[in-house]
């Protein structure tokens, strides 16, 4: 297997990475594989579709007039279609005079067809192309798909809809499938009467056919690439509401069951909408807003200009039902959908190597808008420690890549949406608000959205507003342009890690910059270096707020020695500590004396002069530190250890994260007498006080609400016998009586360990009750737990029927992923890997190999025990082989798998003896071992008598 011969070295290779790639579509090869010609372009669509969903009948019907005018003399068109039959086609000049052409080439691999035309075209001149064509209703969600929902009677109920999403519109039509064409388009849906249309833009008119249909036609579009082209048909209900505010009609559609579940979305919206269009001084441009539901949706939403698509898991709202973290879940996806109708939709992107300009702000933006209406929840918090310090691990490699390389490959095009690529986007934004503050950074946002609405902007479009901004406010060195500032995050792969070194004679600090790489075997060869916002936080300044940049570390320069000054004060006996609120997109290391003094003004406890999210930092830099041998493993426990004291749950956030990296890592024989000890030490009295149960006085703090399922899941995971009968009760007694005992929030987790030991019955019931069951919410505490049941035959029969296309209706898509990852984080890998294995063929059609389950396929090798790792090798070998994979994919992952067991290799034993030192110190030890060799020799010397006595 050829896999195995690449592990021993791929923590040595660079692999992917490509200097020379141009960082946008400005300086793009001229003749790129994957992109069109560019001789022509479209000007407009006018869009006719049937459908007979209704009847069960998947082919579908369609025509298209494109506009056509001419870039250049030229005797050939060439646009995208993929999977679509082409029957007719005819070409006229605006004066509707024929022009002759022929059907050419239809490329599979580009996914394109050309026209020839038997005279040139006329350089800028218009034409209509018209194309009537055919294709098929697809049960995955990518071009012209049907889905369905369980209607309250049970029957099922099918609808059809759009998903162009990245380049899935040349699934449906023939068209410039590139978001760098923006133009209007006038659609017309046909279908039955019972079944009504939605689409971008408002209805005109509905006509009554002949043949027992209807045709729906639309107002024209505003200027928009295709991938924001949406429609569905369907049998939804619908809740209305116009926001006189904004003269705009919102319509939200559910399946009617669900209808009561929308209220929460409709205020939502209404206030995001409103204090969008008030803080960024721009009009959404629309007249109408409708959003609608749809299971089948892989992804959270999506953000079709006008027509906004919403996993219902992220949509509906029940009041005492939806927890306190799905009502954030919620907000956040609506917020995040919303703010793309300014950043992606009414302001573009040429090619998809600038999607840190849509998903970036999206990203950053969905949590400071939702901040303001859930005020008494952590959402700055939450973005730090659950999201961008989540992923900082994606960066740290040599073969990462920058945020804007180019590529035309269609499998590169779609792994830049991955939430590493996402995560890092969002968090160089909110650096950016940071380091500008908040009345520059908003100002130049506002130039940015008025100079270029309805069209495709490049990032000098974006970096000269915001420069007009800064220069107005001064908000920067008059020396340094925001340009070459973000450049250095954009166009560069990683990030930085700031060195701090300090002379406790002089009181000087040393501060160095160099790329962090998380592997001790790879160097930075490219000497990469950055423009780093230095922010400084003392125990006798404790800043804890101050973001604006105390000194700057430029670009070219490596170190910087900085010294005491009226304001910024420190001795050799305080802690310094650098990046408040961790706003800089970088890690920090520091002299052994620092981390020390750091780690000693933690285990004092509260009140803690550290911020929440410099807590957070602490722990999650010390950690990664020492997983890349920068810092001794001991360092990162010493600190770990105070999180006893700790209260608050975004820094238990961090703590959760590498607690649980600790405790797959150190499982086996030794697990009890050692980290599950120290496990239980560290969660026991929060344990104690928070208790297994929620509050039923309803007194509960958000921060208790929150933090409660991760002590209760750290606590069953250390093997506390209380923690462990405790949730096995709550799930008997359910599948016993039908009463839900689990607590509100977060039910996953004492669903997944009273499973864990729980007995056939009490699976099954909760097996039927998953695809019986209609709130989405429920559905998703059960679908995230149900695999933790410890049984393999179960577990394995479980996944047979995800992926059996005949139960394709009992699950959703996004429910698929959560039964299979969670087989993989609680004990279940071999189950899956020989899931992977043997059915491989049917997955690729039901789950699909996406971006979901690439990370399943790493998780899977974060986790793998070591008897397992040959059975992994061979699952690879089969997913590349047949296609699942891509070279990249594998590379990564097998230096993850590799990584994993070679650091349990040369860590456990470390960590093991510091543990035991912890609860044993040395004195104590002595005695121990004293007393131990007494009792042996002892035993020893009556064994010894009694063979004599024989």
């Amino acid at each position: 297997m050829w896999v195995k011969l690449f592990v021993s070295f791929l923590l040595f290779c660079v692999v992917g990475h490509s200097k020379e790639a141009p960082k946008n579509t400005t300086t793009v090869q001229e003749t790129p594989s994957y992109r069109l010609s560019n001789t022509t372009e479209p000007i407009s669509y006018e869009l006719w579709l049937e459908t007979r969903i209704n009847e069960g009948i998947f082919d579908y019907t369609g025509r298209v007039k494109i506009a056509i005018k001419a870039i250049e003399a030229t005797d050939v068109i060439t646009m995208h279609a993929f999977e679509i039959e082409i029957h007719n086609y005819t070409l006229t000049d605006l004066m509707n005079n024929p022009v002759e052409i022929s059907f050419g080439v239809a490329d599979e691999i580009r996914r394109t067809i050309t026209f020839t035309v038997n005279s040139a075209l006329i350089l800028d001149e218009i034409y209509i192309l018209d194309i009537y064509f055919s294709g098929i209703l697809r049960r995955v969600p990518n071009g012209f798909c049907y889905c369905s929902f369980v209607e309250e009677n049970g029957d099922i109920s099918l609808f059809a809809t759009s998903h162009t999403h990245v380049s899935n519109g040349r699934r449906i039509f023939p068209c410039y499938d590139e978001p760098g064409y923006r133009t209007p388009f006038t659609i017309h849906l046909t279908h039955h009467p019972s079944f009504h249309s939605r689409a971008n833009s408002p209805v005109s008119k509905v006509t009554v056919n002949s043949n027992d249909s209807v045709t729906t036609t639309f107002e024209r579009t505003l200027p928009m690439p295709v991938n924001l082209l949406a429609f569905t048909i369907s049998k939804h209900a619908v809740r209305t509401k116009f926001i006189e505010a904004l003269n705009l009609n919102l319509s939200l559609f559910v399946p009617q069951q669900h209808i009561e579940e929308v209220e929460f979305a409709m205020d939502f919206i209404s206030f995001i909408l409103q204090m969008m269009n008030k803080t960024l001084d721009m009009d959404i441009q629309l007249t109408k807003l409708d959003g609608i539901s749809i299971n089948d949706l892989l992804l959270t939403g999506l953000e079709n200009w006008g027509l906004i698509f919403f996993n219902p898991k992220n949509f509906l709202y029940k009041e005492n039902s939806t927890n306190p973290s799905q009502k954030m879940d919620i907000s956040r996806t609506m917020a995040h959908q919303l703010i793309h109708s300014y950043f992606g939709n009414l302001v573009g992107m040429p090619w998809w190597n600038l999607f840190w300009m849509t998903e970036g702000f999206a990203t950053y933006l969905e949590y400071y808008f939702t901040s303001y209406y859930l005020e008494d929840f952590p959402l700055n918090d939450v973005f730090v420690c659950d999201f961008m310090q989540r992923y900082f691990a994606d960066h740290s490699l040599q073969m990462s890549k920058p945020l804007n390389e180019y590529s035309d490959r269609p499998e590169d095009v779609v792994a830049v949406f991955n939430l590493g690529m996402i995560s890092k986007a969002g968090s160089i934004i909110r650096m950016m608000h940071h380091f500008l503050g908040e009345k520059t950074f908003m100002k130049g946002l506002q130039k940015y959205l008025k100079e270029m609405k309805f069209k495709s902007a490049e990032e000098e479009d974006l970096y000269r507003n915001l420069q007009e901004a800064i220069d107005e406010d001064e908000a920067l060195p008059k020396h340094m342009r925001i340009g070459d500032i973000l450049d250095t995050w954009i166009s560069q792969a990683g990030y930085p890690l700031l060195t701090v070194t300090r002379n406790y004679q002089s009181n000087e600090i040393v501060v160095n910059q160099q790329r962090f790489l998380s592997s001790p075997e790879e160097a930075d060869t490219d000497g990469l270096s950055w423009y780093i916002p230095l922010t400084i936080s003392t125990a006798s300044s404790p800043n804890t707020a101050e973001t604006k940049p105390w000194k700057w570390l430029e670009s070219g320069t490596r170190e910087l020695v900085l010294t005491a000054t009226e304001n910024k004060t420190w001795n050799s006996e305080e802690w310094v500590l650098f990046n408040v609120q961790q706003s800089g997109y970088y890690r920090v290391n520091y002299d052994a004396q620092n981390w020390r003094l750091l780690a000693n003004e933690l285990n004092q406890g509260s009140p803690f002069a550290i911020s929440t999210i410099n807590r957070a930092q602490i722990i999650d830099d010390s950690f990664n530190l020492a997983y890349s041998d920068i810092v001794p493993f001991t360092l990162a426990l010493e600190i770990i250890k105070y999180i006893r004291f700790e209260p608050d749950y975004a820094v238990w956030i961090s703590a959760n994260r590498h607690l649980l990296t600790l405790n797959r890592r150190l499982d086996g024989p030794s697990y009890e007498l050692y980290f599950g000890r120290f496990l239980k030490h560290l969660t026991e009295d929060h344990f104690e006080k928070l208790d297994v149960f929620e509050n039923i006085n309803g007194e509960d703090t958000n921060r208790n609400t929150f933090l409660r399922p991760i002590i209760v899941d750290l606590a069953c995971r250390s093997g506390s016998g209380m923690c462990l009968t405790a949730t096995r009760i709550m799930v008997t007694a359910e599948a016993l009586t039908g009463h839900r005992l689990t607590p509100n929030e977060k039910p996953a987790v004492y669903y997944c360990h009273g499973l864990r030991n729980a007995d056939a019955k009490t699976f099954n019931y909760f097996w039927t009750k998953l695809k019986t069951i209609k709130n989405e919410q429920e559905r998703s505490h059960i679908a995230t737990s149900l695999s933790c049941y410890e049984d393999y035959e179960s577990v394995y029969l479980l996944l047979l029927e995800l992926a059996n296309p005949q139960f394709y209706d009992l699950y959703t898509s996004l429910e698929r992923f959560q039964i299979l990852i969670t087989a993989v984080r609680y004990g279940n890998s071999k189950v899956v890997m020989n899931f992977l294995k043997e059915n491989h063929e049917t997955i690729a059609k039901t789950f699909t190999f996406n971006n979901r389950m690439e990370q399943t396929i790493r998780e899977l090798a974060e986790n793998l025990l070591e008897d397992e790792a040959s059975l992994f090798h061979e699952v690879i070998d089969i997913l590349y082989t047949a296609g699942h994979m891509s070279y990249n994919q594998v590379m990564r992952t097998m230096i993850d798998m590799n990584y994993h067991q070679t650091w349990i290799r040369e860590n456990k034993n470390e960590i093991e003896g510091w543990i035991r030192e912890f609860f044993e110190p040395a004195s104590a030890n002595a005695v121990r071992q004293i007393v131990s060799s007494t009792i042996l020799i002892l035993g020893f010397s009556i064994n010894f008598r009694n063979i004599l006595a024989r």
